[in-house]
């Protein structure tokens, strides 16, 4: 019986786990739109969450008042347009009304298609 129980607490502990890591996941989509990485010769502006065809978290860390995720991401400008894989780090200042995108770092971006 207590092996049912253990077993049962891990899986509730693992999909809670999951879960917040989508919502994670889906808060910082929405984060980046209207943020820009990059500089002159390669950059990305993002203008909808429907251009991040996937969003990866590789690593998170954070304090009392700074959080910064590095991700890796899978674009789309245009159906028409070209596909494009990124790394980035995101840096998330603590604000009076929550946090707030610092700051958004191109790492790498190169076209896949």
């Amino acid at each position: 019986m207590k092996t049912i129980t253990l077993l049962w607490t891990m899986v509730v502990v693992g999909s809670l786990a999951a879960a917040t890591q989508a919502s994670e996941v889906e808060q910082l989509k929405s984060d980046l739109v209207g943020q820009c990485m990059g500089g002159r010769e390669k950059c990305w502006k993002f203008q909808s969450v429907d251009q991040i065809k996937a969003l990866t978290i590789q690593k998170k860390t954070e304090d009392s008042q700074k959080r910064v995720y590095t991700i890796a991401l899978q674009l789309q400008a245009a159906k028409a347009g070209g596909k494009y894989s990124a790394d980035a780090r995101v840096e998330y200042m603590k604000a009076a009304t929550g946090w707030k995108i610092k700051q958004v770092g191109l790492l790498s971006i190169r076209k896949v298609q």
